[in-house]
């Protein structure tokens, strides 16, 4: 019996990471995972102007990291760099009559966050919950729609559809969520390269986003959580006590462990995600950077 096979590409602005999960019973194996860097020039990251300064060179790359696990497979969940786009949590006080009404309301609402005018803003949203007080809270993914329409067609020219696409820390939770520990409220941290997110979760919903680039420096996540926090601990009681998880691919941890401790003033636990325990084969990739597929699987799984 032949599996489908199940891809995803995480999109990182120096790097692509690439994998193939199996559905096995509930959940699925990882059957190979790959990594590729991008040479300077490639990749010219912004939330209004194009992305890919190099098409050429972007489609062999995407072709030399997908080709050898992608088999006859075509369909990938893709995870964008949070750098292009935005994630907001918002309210409203209706539920929609149509998805597309939907769209509609949520970008008048959300008129002064977006990148340029409405029309040309490509926006999805989630509902969340219904509150006490009968509005809907709202999970927002919004970019420019040229700059998604760049990658969806540099990838068609590769000899990929983009069936999924979200953002890189969206991902990185969404792999965490079946395999944390966390209870109810948990803080997630997720420090990659000079990539910082911060992602408070209340009854294990999402009441903080945050992601921002910052200098390869612990003094500098340090400074990045106090001012993410400034005023949000105070409006948040559980925030003060809920666990802090991190989630990084820096070698030297310990420095960057003390420097999260003393923002938060508690223990912050070192996520494993033990994908050892997911491959069926010794994967592709360099001694120690497993935790760099994270995201790639965790947009993956979302196809299963």
């Amino acid at each position: 019996m032949i599996r489908r096979t199940y891809l995803g590409l995480d999109i990182r602005p120096e790097s692509l990471y690439a994998v193939a999960l199996l559905r096995q019973g509930t959940g699925a194996s990882l059957s190979g995972g790959r990594m590729i860097g991008l040479d300077r020039g490639i990749l010219e990251l912004s939330v209004r102007e194009p992305n890919i300064a190099d098409r050429a060179r972007f489609i062999q790359a995407v072709r030399e990291v997908l080709d050898p696990l992608a088999g006859k497979e075509d369909r990938i969940a893709l995870a964008l760099p949070d750098q292009i786009g935005r994630v907001l949590l918002t309210e409203v006080e209706t539920a929609f009559k149509s998805r597309d009404e939907g769209v509609e309301v949520v970008k008048w609402q959300l008129k002064n966050s977006l990148p340029t005018e409405a029309r040309n803003v490509q926006l999805d949203y989630q509902v969340l919950e219904r509150t006490e007080n009968g509005r809907y809270r709202l999970m927002v993914s919004l970019m420019v729609k040229s700059v998604l329409q760049q990658y969806e067609e540099a990838l068609a020219e590769a000899g990929y559809n983009a069936a999924l696409i979200d953002f890189h820390s969206v991902n990185l939770y969404n792999y965490y969520r079946s395999r944390l520990e966390s209870g109810e409220d948990f803080i997630l941290v997720g420090v990659e390269g000079n990539s910082f997110s911060l992602q408070y979760y209340h009854g294990r919903l999402p009441v903080f986003h945050r992601t921002k680039r910052i200098a390869l420096e612990p003094g500098k996540v340090f400074q990045e959580v106090n001012l993410s926090c400034a005023g949000f601990r105070d409006s948040q009681p559980g925030f003060v006590r809920a666990p802090v998880y991190l989630h990084t691919d820096w070698p030297e941890r310990e420095p960057l462990l003390e420097a999260l401790r003393s923002a938060f003033e508690r223990d912050v636990v070192l996520l494993d995600p033990r994908l050892d325990r997911m491959a069926k084969t010794p994967l592709n990739l360099a001694a120690g950077r497993d935790m760099e597929i994270v995201a790639a699987v965790g947009v993956t799984e979302r196809l299963l």
